[in-house]
């Protein structure tokens, strides 16, 4: 087996995942609003010359739609089982074109959608920058006044620092909203098709009364073996005594004729 990873770029969001076929969600990659995909498929193939030929097609469309594969983890076996595990990328608005080309790869077994919105966030972002740079330019100004404290010139410095070091995190943070918006993230399983289960023989109800009827008779001997491990020793002790006594008898017979 043999995996490959490359650094992630993109934020993971905690979103709950929908079951529903691609076909069924038009909404996703198709708003103008900012939205964050997560999907997920299950695909399975006929074979291992089939899996690899997948996992290559696969990383082959996300790059053709201008994505790109994040991870590939590709594990086979000589007996032609094996599995693919694929993180993907892809631009929001190919996202259902890269969906339904994946699907095509084999046997569709399952599929989550998940989609988040992000405008909501976005706007909050951008209102609090706005903010922060009027703060900035304000603190800005005041400093320019020549005719400032001392004592009050080093306080609206520290304040100035302050509503930087805010405005630089607001403006990351806010990128980073972007970014996830732009790209959507495709999770991708192939493996092989399992093997054929093993049959299971069904008894009837004849079947079982045998089977019954030959585990009681187990039981039976069983519990009859372990008796007589258990209790030959005191037969044997048993026997032993009862003879002793006998031949006792005997001689006490004898001396009594005798006399």
């Amino acid at each position: 087996s043999r995996a490959t990873k490359a650094p992630s770029t993109a934020p993971v969001t905690d979103v709950g995942a929908a079951a529903a076929p691609a076909t069924a969600a038009p909404s996703a990659g198709s708003s103008m609003r900012l939205q964050h995909t997560d999907a997920s498929l299950e695909v399975q193939v006929a074979d291992g010359d089939r899996l690899s030929q997948a996992t290559t097609k696969a990383t082959r469309i996300v790059t053709s739609l201008g994505g790109y594969a994040q991870s590939v983890v590709f594990d086979s076996s000589s007996g032609g089982e094996g599995s693919a595990q694929l993180d993907l990328r892809v631009p929001a608005q190919n996202v259902r074109k890269a969906i339904a080309r994946l699907e095509g790869l084999g046997t569709l077994v399952s599929q989550q959608l998940s989609v988040q919105d992000l405008q909501h966030e976005l706007a909050a972002q951008s209102e609090q920058i706005a903010q922060l740079r009027r703060r900035v330019a304000a603190l800005e100004k005041a400093l320019q006044n020549p005719a400032l404290p001392d004592a009050q010139r080093v306080l609206l410095r520290i304040k100035l620092s302050e509503a930087r070091r805010s405005l630089t995190q607001s403006v990351a943070a806010r990128k980073g909203t972007l970014e996830s918006g732009a790209t959507s993230s495709i999770s991708l399983a192939l493996s092989t098709k399992p093997s054929p289960a093993t049959v299971v023989h069904h008894r009837g109800r004849f079947g079982r009364m045998l089977h019954s009827a030959a585990g009681f008779l187990a039981l039976e001997g069983t519990i009859a073996l372990y008796a007589l491990v258990v209790l030959s020793p005191l037969l044997v002790l048993v026997g032993l005594a009862w003879g002793a006594l006998a031949a006792r008898r005997r001689r006490d017979e004898r001396r009594l004729l005798a006399a």
